[in-house]
C-alpha cells in the first residue's frame, strides 16, 4: 500500500472529510486517554494514519465511522504501549465507547458548535480563562500567579463562566433540532 493516495482529487477529498469530523476524532482521544501530552501524540499519529490508509476508505462509507475506527486502533496501539499503567482501559470498554461515540455524533456536532458560539460571546478575560485552562492546560495556581489573584479567585471564575457557557449551550441547543 502506497503511503498516501496519489490522486489529487483523493487529498482534496480527504481534506474536506477531516476537517469536518476532526473535532469529534480529537473528543474520541481525549475521553480515551488522560494525559493531554498523550492526547496530542496519538491525534497526530492518528492523523498519519487517516492519511496513510484513506485509500482504503470506501466512498459509500460514512467518513466519521471509518476514522474513529482507525482512531480506536490508534488508542488501542498508544494503551498497548503503556501496558504497565493501571489506567489502562480493555479493549471491549474502548469498543463501547466507540459505539457510544458513533451513535451520539450528530448531538456532538450540534453542540460543538454551540459551545463555539457562546465561547464567542464570553468576556475578552473569560475567553483568556478557557484558553489558557482548557486549552493549554495550566493550572489554576499558574493563571492566578499570572493574573495576581487568589487560586480561589481563578476557580470561583472557572465556576461562573462554566454555569454561564452550560446556560448559553442550553438556550441554543433548545431552539435547534439534534
Amino acid at each position: 500500500m502506497d503511503d498516501k493516495p496519489s490522486d489529487p482529487d483523493d487529498y482534496e477529498l480527504f481534506l474536506r472529510l477531516f476537517a469536518r469530523d476532526q473535532l469529534r476524532v480529537l473528543a474520541y482521544i481525549r475521553s480515551l486517554i488522560y494525559q493531554p501530552c498523550a492526547v496530542d501524540d496519538v491525534y497526530q499519529e492518528t492523523c498519519l494514519e487517516l492519511w496513510r490508509s484513506f485509500s482504503t476508505f470506501r466512498r459509500d462509507q460514512d467518513f466519521a465511522a471509518w476514522a474513529l475506527g482507525v482512531t480506536r486502533h490508534q488508542v488501542l496501539k498508544h494503551w498497548r504501549t503503556r501496558d504497565r499503567d493501571r489506567h489502562v482501559f480493555s479493549e471491549a470498554l474502548i469498543d463501547e465507547l466507540s459505539a457510544t461515540a458513533l451513535k451520539l455524533g450528530p448531538e456532538i456536532n450540534v453542540r460543538q458548535e454551540a459551545i463555539d458560539q457562546c465561547v464567542q460571546l464570553l468576556s475578552e478575560r473569560q475567553r483568556e480563562l478557557v484558553q489558557l485552562f482548557y486549552g493549554e492546560n495550566h493550572s489554576a495556581a499558574t493563571i492566578a500567579q499570572r493574573w495576581q489573584r487568589s487560586v480561589h479567585a481563578v476557580y470561583k471564575s472557572l465556576k461562573v463562566m462554566r454555569r454561564s457557557l452550560a446556560d448559553c449551550v442550553e438556550s441554543k441547543l433548545q431552539n435547534e433540532p439534534v
